[in-house]
């Protein structure tokens, strides 16, 4: 199969490496090599990794010229350029937002956990990611950390999150926050996500906590943790065996989420993170910065 690659920053040259693993050959597009998506000269699909404020205009562009587009997350900066985006989507086009968590074999299992009952019902989900991180001065957290843990929040509850306090702290002078809290409720459960690129801590976690028992997700560590931590007699007992799965499958996340994009393509299956992902998580997205 052949495709387009249109950047070959950090991000693009991972997608590169792996898309190699699935008999992809990808011609890159790259700015610094004076190249632009006018110099695409097929109609094979295009995978974009350029800076997420241009995603829209260039992804309405390929898909009014008839391509299959993969768009890194987040799609757009807002939910009015999503819905843009999908006013040129035509019948039998494939679009992927690069939502990488969903696919990510954990958060199945994670569900399946949930599932079967073995914490209880879920009372809240809290989501964290924190680093010193990649600092970027036309963007912040929210779009590019916080698109993860939203959509996480999303596959794992249905319904549609009401956003109810947001904070934002701005420690370096940016223009942009370089911290942002927000929480609120989804179908009877509590959630908050706290996400900055200033902190010194790399955390990468997210916890549900249920009427019997939590799951701690680390994703930098690639282990669920399950704990049947309880409340007694106003006394906290901790679980004294507790059970830690670790990551045991051949692909990486980045992998799982490609070979689905390339699945798609050669089935002409719509993508699980498609247009609609996009919209959800985008409108979390604004509603929280209303709140800012």
């Amino acid at each position: 199969m052949n495709m387009w690659l249109v950047g070959a920053g950090y991000w693009g040259t991972k997608l590169l490496e792996t898309l190699k693993k699935f008999n992809v050959t990808a011609q890159v597009i790259d700015i610094r090599n004076s190249q632009t998506i006018n110099d695409i000269n097929t109609l094979d699909p295009v995978m974009l990794a350029t800076p997420l404020w241009q995603h829209h205009e260039q992804t309405c562009a390929l898909l009014k010229r008839g391509h299959d587009v993969y768009v890194e997350k987040p799609m757009a900066e807002t939910l009015q350029q999503v819905l843009n985006i999908g006013t040129h989507l035509q019948p039998g086009q494939l679009l992927m937002v690069g939502h990488l968590f969903v696919h990510h074999p954990q958060l199945q299992t994670i569900k399946d956990i949930i599932n079967r009952g073995d914490i209880g019902n879920v009372l809240h989900i809290s989501s964290r990611r924190l680093n010193w991180g990649i600092y970027q001065t036309k963007t912040d957290p929210l779009l590019s950390l916080a698109t993860h843990d939203i959509s996480i929040l999303l596959d794992l509850v249905s319904g549609d999150p009401v956003v109810s306090s947001v904070t934002g702290w701005n420690y370096s002078n940016n223009q942009q926050f370089d911290r942002v809290q927000f929480s609120g409720v989804c179908e009877q459960i509590t959630f908050d996500i706290d996400v900055s690129w200033y902190w010194p801590v790399r955390t990468r976690e997210t916890i549900i906590l249920g009427t019997n028992g939590q799951i701690i997700w680390d994703q930098d560590a690639n282990t669920i943790t399950i704990s049947k931590n309880q409340i007694q007699e106003r006394r906290a007992i901790a679980d004294t065996d507790v059970k830690v799965l670790e990551y045991a499958y051949n692909l990486s996340p980045l992998e799982c989420e490609l070979q689905h994009w390339v699945n798609c393509l050669h089935t002409r299956t719509l993508p699980s993170t498609g247009l609609q992902s996009a919209k959800n998580v985008a409108q979390v997205i604004d509603n929280v910065k209303a709140l800012l």
